[in-house]
């Protein structure tokens, strides 16, 4: 039962409900290491989020790894990090990945959750590859954390 819904699967559902809960590996048979800064940031509390545009960029960074799965993030005065689940949307072929990360710097932080989200429409930024990404982090009841931005890539085997 998926979250109250009651009845069965049709098989003809099942190949897609599959594709979109497996597993993805990257977007091509190819590993690659994407290294995610942001130029905007959204402060949400309650029922209302606040743009900043200036004085986060040098303290946030995302790294996702395509090969061992594993997301970490650096935020402000610790970086966090650990083996993400991931899915690849199959309307648009963004790569989803999310997990609950623990703190390196400073252990006796506590864990935080981070969703990273990478878009499929690689472009090509003045030589380098990269694409664009969204990271949602600082869950919890207070409100949470978006940085949007673009990903640089490297391609390894």
């Amino acid at each position: 039962m998926i979250d109250g819904w009651r009845g069965t699967i049709p098989y003809a559902s099942v190949p897609l409900f599959t594709l979109l809960l497996s597993p993805a590996t990257g977007f091509s048979q190819e590993y690659r290491e994407y290294h995610c800064t942001p130029d905007t940031q959204y402060e949400c509390i309650s029922d209302r989020c606040e743009k900043i545009t200036d004085g986060f960029q040098y303290a946030e960074s995302f790294i996702y790894n395509t090969k061992n799965g594993e997301l970490s993030a650096c935020l402000w005065t610790n970086c966090y990090a650990a083996t993400a689940t991931t899915v690849k949307d199959a309307a648009d072929g963004a790569l989803i990945a999310i997990g609950k990360l623990k703190p390196a710097a400073h252990p006796g932080n506590e864990p935080i959750i981070v969703s990273l989200t990478i878009s499929n429409g690689n472009s090509d930024i003045a030589g380098e590859k990269a694409s664009h990404f969204t990271a949602v982090w600082g869950y919890g009841g207070k409100g949470l954390m978006l940085d949007t931005g673009k990903c640089e890539f490297r391609k390894f085997s």
